[in-house]
This record gives structure tokens, sequence and C-alpha cells, in this order.
């Protein structure tokens, strides 16, 4: 069954009654509050569109689909964003900027040719993703590098020959909304991983607000004071971004030339190097722990093998499959330490004293504990 869920939340201001009337007007089951709007259908479609409602109402949207689409989109005001850094980065039908009057929309869109799956209605996807729309505020493009990096991996729309857009600093330590964004796309973290490895690390430097207030005139700082206390504008948002445009240097885009920006071919190569080698280091790890385990059965073997007979004079299931993985245990250490003929001759001896037992001979033979049956 098809499924669409979208979501949507005003963070500058809350909506108006009239706002809200309007958002009602869309459906008759949404029941919008002042900050947030919830439309899911199964049978039917958006009445409208739904970046129209973002731009008019709210300020973050999400939109997930059972087939495999994926968006979220953020509208900003148009005084507070370096536009043509967001453009930088934009693709045709996947990361898209579009100026209107006011506003400034940053519209993601991942459509997965293979994808979907089950989508919880309540979900806290938005709410997670939500600090990413600050980021942006702040210079921080590291969520459109991730979102183009899975579009190239999972939509028709990019070719394995395409370019990658610059590379944002700090890519190699995500913060806890980026990770939502990577778990919300299921994206592949070793191709993550080798797409950072040229991201340069930049420490994040806190916005010297208090001396740019000062650096106002009086008649700047009357004005924003009057603004607050009369609600026209978004606070402390709108307030940070006049002063951020009229103080602060424009965020660098990237420092990586356009000759060490890679194709998305190379990448994914690099992702496959990546994983084979992660995998085998987890491999070897874990062939370590259990040998380190198994070692640490071996003075308590007499007390296993009692264990397992107690275990298995109780004739029922649970306690076979208790037994079958005491024996397991048993059989891996022997041959760690070149016991395996004991260890069958005592297995040799079971398969006989308990040749009445099918359930437990059954569970034997599917362990591969009986030498010699599959």
């Amino acid at each position: 069954m098809e499924y669409q869920y979208y979501e949507f939340q005003a963070i500058d201001r809350p909506l108006t009654n009239a706002e809200q009337n309007y958002v009602q007007s869309l459906s008759s089951r949404v029941r919008p509050t002042a900050t947030r709007a919830v439309f899911t259908y199964s049978y039917a479609d958006f009445r409208g569109s739904p970046l129209s409602v973002l731009e008019k109402c709210f300020d973050a949207m999400l939109y997930m689909a059972n087939w495999g689409s994926y968006q979220l989109a953020f509208r900003f005001p148009k005084s507070a964003v370096n536009v043509p850094a967001l453009e930088s980065y934009c693709v045709d039908n996947i990361i898209e900027v579009a100026i209107a009057a006011k506003y400034v929309t940053l519209n993601i869109e991942i459509h997965e040719e293979e994808g979907g799956g089950w989508i919880e209605e309540n979900n806290h996807w938005l709410s997670a993703l939500i600090p990413l729309r600050q980021a942006i505020l702040q210079g921080d493009y590291r969520v459109l590098y991730l979102a183009w990096l899975q579009a190239a991996a999972v939509s028709a729309y990019l070719e394995e020959d395409a370019q990658e857009p610059p590379v944002p600093p700090n890519l190699q330590k995500l913060n806890a909304p980026l990770q939502s964004f990577v778990d919300w796309l299921e994206m592949d973290p070793d191709l993550i991983a080798v797409a950072a490895q040229i991201s340069q690390t930049q420490k994040v430097l806190k916005e010297p607000f208090k001396d740019w207030v000062n650096a106002l005139s009086d008649k700047e700082k009357t004005k924003l004071l009057v603004e607050i206390v009369t609600g026209d504008s978004a606070i402390a948002s709108q307030l940070q971004a006049r002063l951020r445009q009229q103080f602060a240097q424009a965020p660098e885009l990237s420092s990586v030339s356009d000759v060490d920006r890679r194709l998305f071919s190379e990448l994914r190569a690099l992702a496959e190097t990546q994983r084979s080698e992660r995998q085998a280091k987890e491999k070897a790890a874990a062939k370590a722990k259990r040998h380190r385990y198994l070692k640490s059965l071996k003075p308590q073997q007499a007390q296993i093998w009692e264990t397992i007979k107690d275990l298995i004079a109780r004739k029922q299931a649970q306690h076979y499959e208790q037994a079958i993985q005491h024996l397991i245990d048993l059989r891996d250490l022997a041959a760690l330490e070149g016991d395996s003929a004991i260890f069958q001759s005592r297995i040799r001896q079971m398969q006989a004293d308990y040749s009445n037992r099918s359930g437990l001979l059954r569970r034997m033979r599917e362990a591969k504990l009986l030498r010699g049956e599959t």
C-alpha cells in the first residue's frame, strides 16, 4: 500500500490564525498547531504545492514516501543566507534554490531507484534535522554535500562521472543532526569516510554578536528592539542574520581546488576499498575476541560437560539449545587447542547414549557437531 508523510514546522515565529486556517483548508484530516502540521496519505496526494505551503507559512518541511522518495526543505529570510554559496551545491532535480520576494527556499529531493520501506507515522525525523537550518545560516554546508553524495549513490539523476561539489570542512566528524540526516537516508558510512578524506578540519568560531551589537548605531539598535517588541521579526534568527550580514565575512566555499575535486565513480571505488579493509579488520577483531573467550573456557571444560549433561536431562527444547551452544564452544576450543579427536570421541559417545533423543540429535546435526552428517 502506498504511504506518504508530510511534516511542516515553523521555527522563526508561530503561525497566525489566518495561516492556521489556510493550512486547515488543505485537508480535513490535518490538525495544525501554531508551529506544526502533519499530512499523511494512503490513497491520495497533497493538495497544491508543498513548497508553496512552506514558503507561505513554515520554515522547514520533510516528506517521505514508502517507494523511496525523501525530501527536506528549508525557508530562509532572504537577507540571512549566502545564495551563491548554496547554489554551488545545486543539482537539477536534487538540490535546488528558489528566490522569492522575502524568502529563499532550499529544497533537497532524493529518489532511490530501489528504495522504500516502512514509515512510522509518529516519527521525529524533522525535529532531529531542524538544527541543520541554523547550521546553513552559519555557513556550514556539510548537509548539502552529503545530500549530493547520497543522490549520486542512489538516484538516476546523477551519473557515475559526476564531479563532486565543493568539499566542506569538518566532514570527518558529524554532529548529531548530520548523523540523523545520514541515518534518515541510510547512507553508506564507507562512502562518507572516503569522501571526507580531503575535508579540512576547521575550528568553529563563536560569532561575536555582542561586539556587533555594540557596533550598531543607536538608530539601528532602536529599530531592532522595536521589531522584537512588535513581533515583526523572527527575533533571534533574524537578528543574528542581520548582524551576520552587516559584519561577518562570507564563509569560504572550500579551499579544495577544482583540480582536486573527484568524480563519484572514484569515490565509489575508494568506498569499496574502505569497506573491504573495514570488514577485514572487524572479522579479525571478532576472531580474536572469540579466541580469547574460548581460551577462558579451558579450565572449565569438565564443569561445562557436566552442565551439558544436566541440560539434556531436562528434555526441553530450550535446554537442548543451551546444551548445543556449550557443545559448539567446546568444539571450537578443541579445534583451537588441537584436541578435535578427543572432542569427537565424546560426541560419538553422546550420539550413542542419546540415540532416542531425536530433538537433540537433530539440533546436533544442524550445528554440524556430528561428523560426516549435514
